[in-house]
């Protein structure tokens, strides 16, 4: 079991009553009490048995069940009942409409939420919102449209919130909401250690949390986690390294003061992680369908050798200062973040220089070998939230401002053969200008030119900054069992960013630097009424209208006049207007249901698309990606869930069931461009279906003895992985169901308990490349694990 290192705060914490898992909407625990866990903290137990979780969705406390719209909150105890948390996808692979894109990179995987779609690598902000206790925490360079590994440590709940969302929280928050509330420091003495082993990666987790009480006033919280690994699934026998490794720590510190009307929290955390990295096997078929390869190329699963680096690796350093004064009248709350993060990542050729030997020798031209990329994201933010709540006889409001500065540093670094790669008879142009390499796969091969007459690759850098000021407000009148509530915001947008192009290991610029910005000022609303039924089982009717919006910006490169598709520097917000309306209500005491039908469209959507140059046409170089606003989409899904909580032969039976579908697709698209989503093709990355499901069952042994079991089940239909354009067939997405499961015991304040991740060992092709319609190379899913964790809290 190899040793660890030492980090920061929790992760999930324990337990699985609540049929919750609710599948991520514990408002199932409005209709019967929660059962505590055997090692749970005080303060959580209590919320727990009394039915009441309580959320800050919108904008301040109040109960899950009083808040008219499609919201979940998962709490830690019910992603620990279904195992420890290893990645954004567990805090959210049973709320219903959502749907977390993994594509086996955390820089690359997003969010979706109803019909919102992902946009992978096209420099655009990502249409949910992120936020860590109500800060946000997204970005549109690379790895912003993901959480970090920090951000799901020692954690109270994560709450989910769907449909537009800009009135309260502002720019990129048109499809939905996503804040994770990290486990404040609590007025009691208590903590916890648990290390997780990982069969086959042979990976240790150890976490350490105390939370400790230093006077009446004054409390505190530490937390560290490490990860040691010294195996792997996904091998690379040319550097004898694992792709998927995960070594580095985690680290939370917080001083909590609280008397009288004032709380106050303030925290520092880090992290510093290597991370997997992606891998893609090829998988291109014979019969001459790939020129370079025609007789075709498979590539194992497992085993794939690559010459140069492959790595992920992320840095963060985050301060928050959490403060709240309450004045009788009103309550003052401020939350301030300052952040720094830097998420850097290297992947290399498909294969190593032996296997492109071994092609050439069958007569293929086979790939270029030293191909390599290298990513660097700098990213420094500042966020600022001030707002004022208050309650009037049957009035209650919210008046706020909000203030967000992002500084960020992109670097994309791409190495490419100097020399051309055409010829099967023709040397490997490698190495650098001051140290040029040639290489002779064959005997009979061509020596390479004595000046290699193409640069060595790119090294493009992107300075960046965003301001973002708004000001928002809400207003709630309620008169007996029904509630009508208006929000509104108006927010102020500028970007600007600058960028330097050289050629790979120089400071020779292929092209002169560019700098462009954008500004635009954007109104968003909703408005929602509500009535809860009297005497029928608590039924709550809701509808709603509001918008939201995603922040337009700029794109870097070069204009060319022979260019297909003309250049453009900059593109608009892209907005959504959406309707939903649901009923939340219990059939029976220890049953809850709840379901909700929405319909949105959104304009002005942003697409990726290319100025259609190629190395052959009138521009006589390769093309470039750049974002406009390329039409407008509608969607429109229902989804249902329920959840229940029996006792049964002894001992507590919970389950959480849901299942949701959606269509979302292109309804028009701008005249004059080629390269732009066919009409009426499906929206990325958007399956018709999703569903998941969570049972648990927990059982008093003896006095001290209490036996727990749980498995969850997610999966997914239809659905297109891409956007389809004339010249990109859609390329369905994989359908799957994966299974998980959890079983052990606690015995007084210790817990045990073994895990299997992917029960069936069910073998997901996570993403498809595909060239000229063929297949070229596939990502896939994890594989089976088990892990086996032993915690202890006092």
């Amino acid at each position: 079991m190899r040793d660890f290192f030492a980090t920061t705060a929790t992760l999930a914490l324990v337990i699985a009553t609540p049929a919750l898992a609710q599948t991520a909407n514990p408002e199932s625990q409005d209709s019967a009490a929660a059962t505590p866990a055997e090692d749970q903290d005080p303060e959580t137990s209590a919320k727990a048995q009394s039915g009441d979780i309580v959320v800050t969705a919108r904008r301040r406390e109040e109960s899950i069940r009083d808040v008219p719209g499609t919201i979940s909150a998962v709490t830690a105890d019910q992603l620990e009942s279904k195992g420890t948390v290893a990645g954004s996808g567990d805090l959210l692979n049973t709320v219903p409409g959502v749907r977390f894109n993994d594509v086996a990179s955390e820089n690359l995987a997003e969010v979706s939420i109803r019909g919102s779609g992902t946009a992978r690598a096209t420099g655009a902000d990502s249409g949910v919102g992120l936020f860590v206790n109500g800060a946000y925490a997204g970005s549109s360079t690379l790895g912003g449209r993901n959480f970090k590994t920090i951000d799901y440590f020692d954690i109270e709940r994560v709450e989910v919130l769907e449909g537009p969302q800009g009135a309260l929280y502002g720019r990129n928050s048109e499809f939905g909401v996503v804040n994770i509330v990290l486990a404040k420091p609590r007025f009691n003495d208590s903590g916890y250690i648990r290390n997780t082993f990982t069969f086959g990666l042979n990976q240790d987790r150890l976490a350490v949390v105390v939370n400790k009480t230093l006077s009446d006033t004054v409390a505190i919280r530490i937390g560290a986690e490490g990860y040691a690994q010294s195996d792997g699934f996904y091998f690379n026998p040319r550097t004898e390294k694992y792709y998927d490794s995960t070594k580095g720590w985690n680290g939370r510190a917080q001083l909590r003061y609280r008397s009288g009307p004032l709380d106050v929290t303030f925290l520092v955390d880090s992290q510093d992680l290597n991370l997997p990295s992606f891998v893609n096997s090829l998988v291109i078929p014979g019969g001459g369908v790939n020129a370079a390869v025609p007789q075709g190329f498979q590539q194992s699963r497992f085993t794939l050798p690559h010459e140069g680096e492959d790595g992920m690796q992320q840095k963060t350093l985050r301060g928050m200062l959490l403060a709240s004064y309450d004045f009788g009248w009103a309550t003052l709350e401020s939350t301030t973040m300052a952040t720094r993060w830097r998420s850097s990542q290297q992947y290399a050729s498909a294969i190593d220089y032996p296997t492109l030997a071994a092609l050439r020798q069958s007569g293929q031209l086979g790939l270029y070998p030293f191909s390599q990329v290298r990513t660097n994201v700098v990213d420094r933010t500042l966020y600022q939230d001030l707002h004022l709540t208050g309650k009037t006889g049957a009035l209650t409001w919210i008046v706020g401002v909000e203030g967000l500065y992002q500084n960020d540093d992109y670097r994309l670094a791409v190495a490419s053969s100097p020399c051309a790669f055409t010829g099967i008879n023709q040397g490997i142009c490698t190495g650098t200008p001051t140290a040029p390499v040639c290489l002779k796969p064959l005997p009979t091969s061509a020596n390479c030119p004595a000046t290699f007459p193409l640069v060595f690759g790119s090294d493009a850098n992107t300075k960046q900054y965003i301001y973002s000021a708004a000001a928002y407000a809400s207003l709630q009148y309620t008169i007996g069992n029904f509630s009508v509530v208006g929000e509104g915001r108006i927010t102020y947008d500028h970007k600007e960013a600058t960028l330097f192009a050289y050629a790979l290991y120089t400071t020779t610029y292929t092209r002169a630097p560019t700098t462009f910005s954008f500004s635009a000022e954007q109104p968003v609303f909703t408005v929602t009424a509500s009535y809860k039924v009297p005497g029928l089982n608590n039924a709550l009717f809701y509808a709603k209208v509001g918008t939201g919006y995603r922040a337009g910006g700029v794109n870097n490169g070069a204009f060319r006049a022979a260019a297909p598709n003309p250049f453009v520097f900059t593109y608009d917000n892209e907005k959504t207007l959406g309707w939903e309306a649901g009923i939340k209500a219990n059939i029976t005491p220890n049953l809850f249901f709840r379901t909700a039908a929405y319909l949105s469209r959104t304009t002005d959507a942003i697409t990726s698309i290319n100025d259609g140059c190629t190395l052959t046409n009138a521009c006589g170089v390769a093309g470039q990606n750049f974002n406009i606003n390329g039409g407008t989409i509608e969607a429109r899904g229902v989804s249902a869930a329920l959840d229940g909580r029996f006792r049964l032969g002894g001992g507590l039976f919970s389950f959480g069931l849901n299942a949701a579908t959606q269509r979302a697709r292109f309804e028009s698209v701008p005249a004059g461009l080629t390269g732009l989503p066919v009409v009426g093709s499906s929206v990325a990355q958007i399956p018709d279906w999703t569903m998941s499901a969570v049972v648990d069952y927990r059982r008093p042994i003896n006095e001290r003895v209490t036996g727990f079991f749980n498995l969850s089940y997610s999966g997914q239909r239809g659905g297109s992985q891409d956007t389809t354009t004339l010249a990109t067939p859609a390329i369905p997405m994989t359908d799957f169901d994966i299974f998980n499961g959890q079983i052990g015991f606690s015995v007084g304040k210790t817990r045990v308990a073994l895990n299997v991740r992917n029960l069936t060992d069910r073998q997901v092709q996570v993403l498809k490349f595909t060239q000229a319609g063929y297949p070229l190379s596939v990502r896939y899913n994890k594989p089976r694990t088990f892990a086996l964790t032993v915690g202890y809290r006092w």
